[in-house]
């Protein structure tokens, strides 16, 4: 009777301590987060940030694939920690808004210290997780402007050009192209600083779906490019309203 109740107690202990162990991994912490979902496959969200035009909030941007879920928004205490260290991200509460004829989403970030975030979401079997993203709200102020030259010497096929941004460190540009009720037509990404719609012959990323339609003569329609370093900070948002000829 005594070795069956001492048997019982090493089971319950053992048990408890199991429980222990695993209330200790929370989805608070981003490396615990990604240590609770190791049975999925680990996937990228495409994803920066920039300050808004108001200068007193932040959107970190990032583009939900289709039947992406439970959208996280994880952030260091200061910009002085290793961004590659999953341990010092810490799960965010953030609003979140569609963005570009919502297309990409953004959440809303008021805090005025700079740090390091990372996106991530899930998809069907997969956790996607961003790379880190440095805000530089105080120290590098997205610049917001209308510098793009249009050249419509060919039918419907305007080309865009915008120059580099202050500092000379941006990485890559993201074109979007909206009609004018907000409806999104295009997202592309080129290393140069230019692109004719719809000409993909110096594109290197697309979150097209398909090919986007043909502009329609008279309509009117919105450019902008984003310019982004490698530490994905948005340095410029340049943007310019045209008609289509």
């Amino acid at each position: 009777m005594h070795s069956k109740w001492l048997l019982f107690v090493l089971v319950i202990f053992i048990s408890c301590s199991d429980q222990e162990k695993e209330s200790d991994v929370s989805e608070t912490i981003l490396s615990d987060f990604l240590q609770l979902n190791t049975n999925k496959e680990l996937d990228e969200v495409i994803a920066c940030a920039g300050s808004d035009r108001d200068f007193n909030s932040v959107s970190i941007f990032y583009f939900p694939e289709a039947g992406s879920f439970d959208f996280r928004y994880y952030e260091t205490d200061d910009v002085n920690v290793n961004p590659d260290d999953f341990s010092n991200y810490k799960l965010k509460n953030l609003p979140i808004n569609g963005v570009f004829g919502n297309k990409l989403s953004a959440f809303k970030r008021e805090e005025q210290h700079e740090a390091w975030g990372i996106v991530t979401y899930q998809t069907n079997g997969k956790l996607h997780k961003s790379n880190p993203i440095r805000l530089k709200h105080l120290s590098e102020l997205t610049d917001y402007n209308s510098n793009i030259t249009i050249d419509n010497s060919t039918s419907l096929s305007p080309k865009f050009t915008w120059q580099a941004s202050t500092g000379n460190t941006d990485a890559i540009y993201f074109q979007v192209l909206l009609e004018e009720n907000d409806n999104f037509i295009s997202g592309t990404y080129t290393f140069d600083k230019f692109f004719r719609y719809y000409d993909t012959s110096n594109v290197v990323l697309t979150i097209n779906t398909t090919t986007p339609p043909e502009l329609e003569v008279a309509n009117n329609y919105q450019f902008i490019v984003l310019a982004v370093s490698l530490d994905n900070w948005v340095n410029s948002y340049s943007y310019t309203n045209f008609t289509a000829e």
